[in-house]
């Protein structure tokens, strides 16, 4: 039976093409930028409101951190971060109560932290990260100098936004069922070792060798 799996990445590691292809090959829906059209679709925020605050923590702090989902619930007055975070993670529950779907970034693993998920983080060399973003036609005129400060600022807001979030050091291979650098396996090959990892473990039980 298929699962709910989530992807975090690094920017330019071909997390998002890697989750598209994977759904598709399963048969599954996906979700990455969606999750924000459907929010917007029911809630009160623009989805272009949305897309400016997606994956970022309140930048006037510096030290602490959320203390939980639940306990941001229960705040009187919120930021308006917790606010988009909260909307989000609704979403995020309720695509997957309706079944197997693969759901990129946004915290999606610690928002279904409950349920029985896949969680898989997509990684890459950083030379080969920005290489990928500089072919893509929206970063023409960027040098390779400017990608770079883009791909490095934009992977540590989504750690900042992730460790305020959760608790939880973004990346580090123990929160993850599997890490898959994509300078080694490429995008397709990524996909085959997570169709091979859900093959494999979809039998309950299995003892170590």
């Amino acid at each position: 039976m298929d699962r709910i799996i989530t992807i975090g990445r690094q920017f330019g590691s071909g997390g998002h093409e890697v989750g598209l292809r994977l759904a598709k090959r399963l048969g599954i829906p996906f979700y990455d930028r969606e999750l924000l059209k459907i929010t917007a679709e029911n809630s009160r925020f623009a989805e272009s409101y949305l897309r400016k605050m997606d994956e970022q923590r309140p930048h006037f702090l510096t030290l602490g951190s959320a203390s939980s989902l639940s306990t941001i619930n229960s705040f009187s007055m919120l930021l308006p971060n917790d606010e988009v975070f909260i909307e989000v993670g609704k979403v995020i529950s309720e695509l997957a109560h309706k079944g197997p779907c693969v759901i990129v970034g946004r915290c999606a693993d610690y928002v279904l932290k409950d349920m029985d998920t896949v969680n898989i983080f997509i990684c890459a060399d950083l030379e080969d990260r920005i290489n990928r973003k500089l072919v893509l036609e929206e970063h023409a005129g960027i040098s390779p100098q400017e990608m770079r400060k883009i791909v490095l600022e934009t992977d540590k807001n989504r750690a900042k936004f992730s460790e305020y979030y959760t608790h939880e050091e973004w990346g580090k291979a123990a929160k993850y069922d599997l890490c898959i650098n994509t300078s080694r396996t490429g995008v397709n090959g990524a996909v085959e070792v997570i169709a091979n990892y859900l093959e494999l473990t979809k039998r309950p039980g299995i003892l170590p060798d």
